[in-house]
Order: structure tokens, then C-alpha cells, then sequence
């Protein structure tokens, strides 16, 4: 990758995660690919750059408490004051059709993360049972939440991660099936 392209890269790639603070590694990875800039291993290799540079952070994802979700397979990635001094500074250099595609990429990516962040997974245990607590919250009130009792914590920690990947399906047929 020459020098141009890399910086070009980074620079995508700080742009994207200053526009969607908190985004997943793997959303930043297919939206950067998409580019059309860069392939996998210069993604990688320029996003492990900035994340050594201190321009980008990456922290686990947590159940707002500092503990690790049940489900939590995701990094969520953050720019950093340095990295957004950076982006500052160079983000002028940026072609019109670099701008247009992110402007389009912040578009797609808030809404995702959105609906995603709408999707709340965790395992509580209440006198001494363990439950998978999973619930959407739709206009920052929750629309729909559920305790289901699990016999231990990989069962609760199963259904946490089945909840994240089909929320909404599983709500609109528990709905469905309420109206027959």
C-alpha cells in the first residue's frame, strides 16, 4: 500500500469513527472495505497503527455497569482527543467523493448502531436464579422486556447472544402468535 493510500485510509477510518463514537469493529471493517480503498489487511494494518498511535481506542463492551456482557463478542471502538485533533487537521484533504461516501456511510451507521444499541441482552440472578433479562427499547423507553429462568449461566448467556442477532423476529412472533 503506498503512503498515500495508507493515509487516505487512516483518514477514512478516523472519519467513520468520530461520525459513529462507539461503533463495532466488525461494522467499521465492512463499511471501510466498502470504500473501495482499502482490502482487509490494510484495513487491518492501518487500523492497529492508529489504535498504537492513540488516535482510535477499543474498549469491550460492557452492561453499563463495567461488566461484560453475556453476550459480548464486540469491541466498540472510539476516537480518541488525539485522534480527533489529527482529524482536524487533515480531514480537508479529502476528495468529494470521499466526503460524499462518508457522509452516506454516518447515515447507514447511525441507524444501525441505533437499532443495535435498541437491543438490550444481560444475565441477572435474583435469590440465587439466574435469568436472561432481554428487552428493545424503542424512543429511549422500553417497548418490550422479558425474564426468562435459565438453569445456569451458559443457558442465560445462550439466549443473551441469540436475543442480539434476532430480537425483533423473536418479538414480532411472540406478537404474532398472541393474536391468533
Amino acid at each position: 500500500m503506498k503512503i498515500e493510500e495508507k493515509a487516505k485510509a487512516k483518514i477514512i477510518i478516523l472519519h467513520i469513527v468520530s461520525d459513529v463514537p462507539g461503533i463495532t469493529y466488525h461494522l467499521l471493517m465492512d463499511k471501510c472495505l466498502a470504500s473501495l480503498t482499502m482490502d482487509y489487511f490494510s484495513f487491518a494494518e492501518c487500523f492497529n497503527e492508529l489504535l498504537s498511535s492513540n488516535l482510535i481506542e477499543s474498549i469491550s463492551e460492557t452492561d453499563g455497569t463495567g461488566a461484560v456482557t453475556a453476550d459480548s463478542t464486540e469491541n466498540l471502538i472510539s476516537i480518541t482527543r488525539g485522534g480527533s485533533a489529527v482529524l482536524e487537521d487533515i480531514k480537508t484533504t479529502l476528495s468529494v467523493s470521499t466526503k460524499k461516501f462518508l457522509s452516506d456511510a454516518k447515515t447507514d451507521l447511525t441507524a444501525i448502531m441505533a437499532q443495535r444499541n435498541s437491543i438490550k441482552a444481560s444475565v441477572e440472578v435474583i435469590d440465587d436464579t439466574i435469568y436472561a433479562v432481554l428487552a428493545i427499547n424503542e424512543d429511549n423507553m422500553p417497548s418490550f422486556k422479558t425474564l426468562i429462568k435459565c438453569e445456569n449461566q451458559e443457558e442465560a448467556s445462550s439466549l443473551c447472544s441469540k436475543w442480539r442477532k434476532n430480537a425483533f423476529s423473536a418479538r414480532d412472533s411472540l406478537r404474532a402468535s398472541l393474536d391468533k
